[in-house]
């Protein structure tokens, strides 16, 4: 039986539930994924702040997920608009 941290981690792959997102960024995860083919990354590790959006190494530093989300670009697309066409490649 799966436990309630791989049922998020179903969650964010299958449906890329934003809920699901934030959570398991909090508890120290990381997301690689592309949109339009280009390639994004998401982590806690090695941010000039407390998360970071990397967009072709770029790197967008946020205090947390919510700002991430609302503030961030992705190709000049705020991360809302780039959000559903992401292909997400690996979650670690």
């Amino acid at each position: 039986m799966k436990d309630i941290h791989d049922l998020i981690a179903d969650e964010l792959l299958q449906q890329k539930s934003l809920a699901a997102l934030i959570y398991l960024m909090d508890c120290g995860r990381e997301l690689e994924f592309t949109v339009a083919g280009t390639k994004c990354f998401i982590s806690r590790s090695n941010s000039s702040r407390k998360v970071s959006l990397w967009v072709n190494k770029d790197e967008q530093a946020f205090e947390h997920m919510e700002s991430l989300i609302n503030a961030s670009t992705i190709k000049g697309m705020p991360f809302l608009e780039a959000w559903p066409c992401a292909v997400l490649t690996t979650l670690f």
